[in-house]
């Protein structure tokens, strides 16, 4: 039997047009974890092969080198991308590497006067040294010159390295939802160390880490590490402080 009641909320429906409207369903929104901690020291052989130029120097200015683990990141996708951390737009490296977890180190170039500056960033995929390095080759720009390589720009100062998947799911997520933005404004205020700071984002089953770039602004290159039988160990994000084994050999001079 039908309700009269029932009969009427239709007929008021269908009145007002809303009868005929699609249901649009609702996107579901990602389970979203930011996170900061205690890195974890790291001995400076970690880095062996990046081959750091000795004695470590910016602008003539001597500095020590210390290795910090900031965990692991989540790569389900098998892309990788960098990018500035607040504007969020970019395309991820070729090729696309295995989907698994991954740690993710930084460099700091300790200055006499207290500072941490980051100077490298680095993503190991495998338990293996690097024997050789290539420039990390962003997808859309297959028409680099000799002399050119592949950059990300960063303005705000501070980087991120992420899943790409997960990435578009934090830019959604973080228009959608601007509390996202106060957590981790708070995250990164808690880890902040001298002159630098960092912040974990887990989005979905996917996530990025966020650091201070280097000086601040700038392009910054990343780069495959191989080992000697061609298999991609690790990908480094040069932060353009440090000279080091994966830097471009200068052209040769001509007369």
């Amino acid at each position: 039997m039908t309700r009269p009641h029932s009969k009427s909320r239709r007929g008021l429906l269908t009145l007002i047009g809303l009868a005929a409207l699609p249901v649009t369903p609702v996107a579901a929104q990602p389970a979203i974890r930011i996170e900061g901690g205690v890195p974890q020291r790291l001995p400076l052989t970690t880095i062996r092969d990046l081959d750091i130029a000795q004695p470590a120097q910016i602008d003539d200015d001597p500095v020590d080198l210390a290795v910090l683990n900031l965990g692991a990141v989540a790569v389900p996708s098998g892309r990788l991308t960098g990018v500035d951390a607040l504007l969020l737009d970019g395309a991820p490296y070729r090729p696309r590497i295995a989907s698994g977890r991954y740690p993710l180190q930084v460099v700091l170039a300790r200055l006499t006067s207290g500072e941490e500056r980051v100077a490298f960033v680095q993503l190991k995929l495998a338990d293996r040294n690097a024997e050789s390095w290539s420039n990390a080759i962003i997808e859309g720009e297959d028409e680099l010159q000799d002399d050119e390589i592949s950059v990300f720009e960063v303005e705000s100062s501070v980087a991120a390295l992420f899943d790409a998947a997960a990435l578009a799911l934090w830019r959604r997520s973080l228009a959608e939802r601007p509390e996202l933005l106060v957590d981790l404004q708070r995250v990164l205020r808690e880890n902040r160390r001298p002159t630098w700071t960092w912040a974990h984002v887990q989005v979905g089953s996917g996530s990025g880490v966020l650091f201070t770039a280097g000086r601040g602004e700038g392009e910054y290159g990343a780069y495959w590490g191989r080992a000697a039988d061609g298999q991609i160990v690790s990908l480094v994000i040069d932060l353009d402080l440090l000279d080091w084994a994966g830097l471009p050999e200068d052209p040769p001079v001509t007369v």
